[in-house]
Formats: C-alpha cells, sequence, structure tokens
C-alpha cells in the first residue's frame, strides 16, 4: 500500500511552482488554520510540513494541536513563518523545525509572531507586506555589503519595528526612514527574502528525509514516528560546543555566570535543589529577618542625602526587600565560589532542563571569540564600552553602579576576574560596533 503523499501548508512565503518542484508529489494546501492538523492527520496523513499559517485572519493552529498529532505518531515539521515558529514552541514534543527563523526563535533572538506575520491575498496567497524578519536581514545584508550605513540600518528597522505589519512594503519603510530616492536601493533589498530561504530548506529536507532508504537510517532515525522519543533524539540541532571539551566548557560556563553575574537568573533554583549546602534554612532567616539585616546597609545608602529628604514608608519597604535580595544574592554568591565545581554542575543541569544549555554557550562563544577578533586586529576599547560592559556586570549583580560593585568586591580574590571579564566585554562591544 503507497504511503500517503506529504502534506504542505503553504502561502506567502514562496511561490506554488517553486514549491512544486523542490518536493515534487506533496499535496499543497492553504496556510494552516486551527483544526487543520487534526482534520488532516484524521484522513490519514503522517508527513506534514508548516510553512505558513493564518494570524489574524482566522483562529491560528494552536501548539496544543501540534504536540496531539506529533503523539500521534505523525512527523511534523515546521519552517520559515507560523511553522519556525510553532516548532521553536513544540520541539521538546518531537516537533522538528528547520532553518534560520526557527533557530532564531527557538534560542530567544525572536519572540513575537510579529516577526514574520503579513498580508496576503487569500485567492493568490501573493505578500502584500514583508515581514520584519525579513526587513532585519535583509538590512543585514546591505550592511555587510557596504550598500547602507550602520547607522541608516538601525533608523531603517526602528522605522519597520513601529509598523504596523500590514502597512510594512519598503516603499513605506524607505519613505518613512527619511531615504529621498529609495527605488535602487528597494530593489537590492527587497533580493533578500529570508523567508522564502527558510522555507526552500523546508522543502528540501522533507524531500531529502522522504528519498532515504529506510534501511541506511542511522540509529533513532529508523523509529522517527515514535512518539516519546527524547527531545535530543528527535531534534539534530547543531554542536553547541563546537569541539570543546565538555568538562572545561563546564567549568568555564560557571565562571562566565559567576563573574558576569547571569548566576543571578538560576540562584534560587540551583541552591533550592542542592540540599547538601544547607541553604534553604538560611534562606528562610535572611528572609524573615530582612529588615533588621539590612537596616544598617539602608542607613548607609541614605547617608549623605539631602537634609529635606525623607523617605516614606512604603520607600523604606522597597529599599529593604531590594537590600534583602542583594544580601541573598551575595551569600549565594559566596556559597557558589566555595563549591564552583559543584556549582558548574547544577549549573549545567539546569540550563539543560530549562532548554538554554545551547544559547548560553553560544552566547559565550560570541562573547569571547568577537574579543579575540578585536584583539586580531588590533582594536581599542573605547571609554565608552567599558562604561557599558561596566554597568551591564554592576546591573547584573545587583547594584545600581559600578562604583558600589568595586566597593564591594575590591579586595576579594576574584576582583582580577571581574576586571579581565570587563575588558573581554568591552573589546566584544567595540568589534560588534566596528566599521
Amino acid at each position: 500500500m503507497a504511503s500517503p503523499p506529504p502534506i504542505v501548508f503553504l502561502g506567502p512565503s514562496l511561490s506554488r511552482g517553486e514549491a512544486e518542484a523542490l518536493l515534487p508529489g506533496a499535496d499543497f494546501r492553504p496556510p494552516v488554520r486551527r483544526g487543520d492538523l487534526y482534520r488532516a492527520r484524521a484522513s490519514g496523513g503522517s508527513v506534514f510540513l508548516i510553512v505558513d499559517g493564518v494570524f489574524m485572519q482566522q483562529h491560528a493552529i494552536s501548539p496544543r494541536e501540534i504536540v496531539d498529532v506529533v503523539r500521534d505518531g505523525a512527523w511534523v515539521v515546521g519552517a520559515s513563518s507560523m511553522g519556525a515558529l510553532r516548532a521553536a514552541e513544540c520541539w521538546p514534543a518531537g516537533m522538528q523545525g528547520v532553518g534560520s527563523i526557527y533557530r532564531l526563535f527557538r534560542r530567544g533572538s525572536l519572540t513575537s509572531d510579529d516577526e514574520v506575520a503579513v498580508v496576503f491575498d487569500p485567492e493568490s496567497e501573493r505578500p502584500g507586506s514583508i515581514a520584519l524578519v525579513n526587513v532585519r536581514h535583509a538590512v543585514a545584508r546591505a550592511v555587510r555589503q557596504g550598500q547602507l550605513l550602520r547607522s541608516e540600518a538601525e533608523r531603517l528597522v526602528r522605522v519597520a519595528e513601529e509598523t504596523f505589519y500590514a502597512e510594512r512594503t519598503w516603499r513605506t519603510l524607505l519613505a518613512r526612514a527619511g531615504f529621498k530616492d529609495g527605488k535602487q536601493l528597494e530593489r537590492r533589498l527587497s533580493g533578500w527574502d529570508l523567508k522564502a530561504e527558510d522555507a526552500r530548506r523546508g522543502l528540501r529536507y522533507v524531500a531529502r528525509r522522504l528519498s532515504t532508504p529506510p534501511g541506511r537510517a542511522r540509529g533513532a532515525r529508523r523509529k522517527r514516528a515514535e512518539p516519546g522519543l527524547a527531545p535530543r533524539t528527535r531534534e539534530q540541532g547543531p554542536d553547541a560546543l563546537a569541539g570543546l571539551n565538555a568538562v572545561t566548557l563546564r567549568r568555564e560556563l560557571a565562571r562566565w555566570h559567576l563573574v558576569s553575574g547571569r548566576y543571578t537568573r538560576h540562584a534560587l533554583v540551583i541552591s533550592a535543589a542542592s540540599p547538601e549546602w544547607g541553604f534553604s534554612e538560611r534562606l528562610r532567616m535572611t528572609g524573615s529577618a530582612a529588615s533588621v539585616l539590612a537596616a544598617p546597609l539602608l542607613l548607609s545608602t541614605m547617608r549623605g542625602a539631602p537634609a529635606r529628604f525623607a523617605a516614606t514608608k512604603k520607600e523604606q519597604e522597597g529599599l529593604g526587600s531590594l537590600l534583602a535580595l542583594r544580601l541573598v544574592l551575595a551569600e549565594l554568591w559566596r556559597l557558589f565560589i566555595t563549591h564552583e565545581a559543584l556549582f558548574a554542575a547544577r549549573l549545567w543541569q539546569q540550563l539543560s532542563l530549562s532548554h538554554e544549555l545551547d544559547a548560553e554557550v553560544f552566547r559565550w562563544r560570541a562573547i569571547h571569540e568577537a574579543a579575540a577578533r578585536a584583539r586580531a586586529v588590533k582594536l581599542e576599547v573605547r571609554p565608552r564600552d567599558r562604561h557599558l560592559a561596566r554597568q551591564e556586570v554592576a546591573h547584573a549583580h545587583g547594584f545600581d553602579t559600578w562604583e558600589e560593585l568595586e566597593h564591594t568586591a575590591r579586595e576579594r580574590e576574584w576582583w582580577s576576574s571581574f576586571l579581565d571579564y570587563v575588558e573581554t566585554r568591552a573589546l566584544s562591544m567595540r568589534m560588534r560596533g566596528a566599521p
């Protein structure tokens, strides 16, 4: 009995003719709506590629619908538009994501469906506007090729973000951004279409997977339709470690979190999951005695203020809560430093459970690789870069200014690590702003 053809939900992201050439024999359908996947699965469909879907016109397909169909044994792939958005949400349940837009959504660089929303003709399915993600992609390419200045690109993106999705056209955006004669630039920018590229990637991926003989599939891919496969089996993402030793990287990632202040994002969860540290009891004590513990700091904060200043009771309570939180974080920081190896293991575990490990490793690599490139081309840190880096670190640790952090930690053993990281962060900022 012949297998049913793959079902592709496609709309304005790519023309039907080009899509049919990339995946011959597929069952092409309009942009997916809520309930379409249920009906297609009930009628026997087993392979689905979601490219486009409705947003405003009708009810959008829900993550629940995708999870149900995947658990029923179907293979669901997403790319480009609605497919990329839902794949970034549903990949832990087994949905497969393909393309740059999917990866941007998954690691949190993109967060809103406004990034991929366009208006289109319901009959011809031709787009009547451009997606915000396409604007970002096109202007970035134009800057790299010297066709736009960075300041012009930033202005154009800002205008696109402020424009309603149905009104986003290159002509409108260029006019609102102050480009007097933008016809030539419009032609160049419209030639870069990331949504179309990702739609092609999705179609090629499905075609390639379906053409692979079952006997040649490797490992767990033979059981592709099983609904209970672990996310790491169903999701074959890029190697975030880039060949680095996992043990070394675990230690470096932990040290980066402790110096940069990113440890605060997971500090309470990690401490609560580590009863061997005995911090829960201390945390309860800190919470119940917050006003007593914070009082000296509160007085020192207000010391030197103008005589006319008199904090209200509500303001005092707010300051007390803030300072109590700083005390908790400071206590946790000292605890993590003392048990650095255990903190590194717990952090790695927490990032894995929250599906943030890849994103954190990529972020760590991006900062250090940018700094290394800046050193290689002999870029010098500007005062503004160093100031921004210091403020970023201070705020991440819960301080209002770098001077407050310096006053607290200058005599500590790790102070040199703070200074080294600030220079690294400032260099990465310098590299990012380099012409």
